[in-house]
């Protein structure tokens, strides 16, 4: 169901308020690249820190854009089970395809905890449920076990798993009874995690180079493995200058340098420092991603 280079979209602001016309331009720009799916309101999107209606305002917007070609995948996340109950009836509500929900955060919950969340998020809704695996930032993990146990519900029907563990795909394929999309949630171990038995990454590089991306999707597709190494090797830099600091921080930064946004964040989050920018500009030359120097004399100015 879930495949290939599914990009984690920014959400764009002018002057603290949300940037419609952007939006819906990089959703454009991104199926007009290849992108197989667009994620709204995740933490790439900066999902946590938009107000009830400017989320209802994304999904929406995002939706129109898509236009039903590509899958729209809306990020459904809090501590609260009926807080992410009543996200999951508003993705529903606004045309969703799919919702992305990632472990409780901040409350710690035991894995029979994180199971009756997913039931009762599952139990909810008809959408189909990608469940997200994100210790680094929730404090909790899907264990395999646990896993296992949400695949056996009709509606559970993908994991992203952002973990640097590249054993956890070839595990879970094995033990796996049914079909189930494996999505890699960190760009860097992309290939890696392709090679273990995976379907696919919900992208954070795929909002700068979403052509290149979905190139690297069909090399491994196509079992071109001098196309998908080189690839693989052209990207790399790109992915670690984009979480040289905060998500997303730096990508925020490297789409507005291709002019599609303003480098603009919601506090607590800031724009990177210097010296990011200067690695994020070289990482995006170096994989044939260009920009002009008039350009980016603007943005600093």
């Amino acid at each position: 169901m879930f495949s290939g280079s599914i990009v984690a979209l920014v959400t764009p602001f002018s002057e603290g308020k949300l940037d419609e016309k952007a939006l819906q331009e990089l959703v454009s720009w991104q199926i007009a690249e290849g992108t197989q799916g667009i994620v709204a309101c995740g933490s790439t999107g900066e999902g946590a820190l938009l107000t009830k209606n400017e989320r209802d305002r994304v999904i929406s917007l995002v939706v129109e854009a898509a236009d039903q070609r590509v899958p729209v995948i809306v990020g459904c996340g809090a501590p609260s089970t009926q807080e992410v109950v009543q996200m999951a009836k508003d993705a529903k509500r606004l045309g969703a395809d799919a919702i992305l929900t990632v472990t409780p955060y901040y409350v710690k919950p035991s894995q029979q905890g994180l199971y009756q969340h997913f039931l009762s998020v599952h139990n909810s809704t008809d959408l189909p449920i990608i469940a997200y695996n994100n210790p680094g930032r929730a404090t909790v993990e899907i264990s395999i076990d646990l896993l296992l146990q949400l695949a056996e519900l009709p509606n559970i029907v993908a994991l992203k798993d952002s973990t640097n563990d590249i054993s956890r795909p070839a595990i879970m394929r094995s033990l796996l009874k049914k079909p189930f999309d494996l999505l890699c949630g960190d760009d860097p171990y992309t290939a890696a995690y392709l090679g273990q038995g995976g379907d696919g990454c919900i992208s954070i590089t795929a909002n700068v180079g979403p052509a290149l991306c979905q190139q690297l999707m069909v090399a491994w597709k196509n079992n071109d493995r001098i196309a998908f190494n080189a690839l693989t090797q052209k990207l790399i830099p790109l992915h670690l200058s984009l979480v040289a600091e905060t998500n997303p921080c730096p990508v925020k930064y490297a789409v507005s340098v291709l002019g599609k946004i303003k480098n603009e964040l919601r506090l607590p989050l800031l724009a990177v420092a210097s010296s990011t920018e200067e690695k994020i500009e070289t990482a995006m030359k170096n994989a044939g991603i260009f920009f002009t120097p008039r350009l980016l004399e603007r943005r600093r100015a």
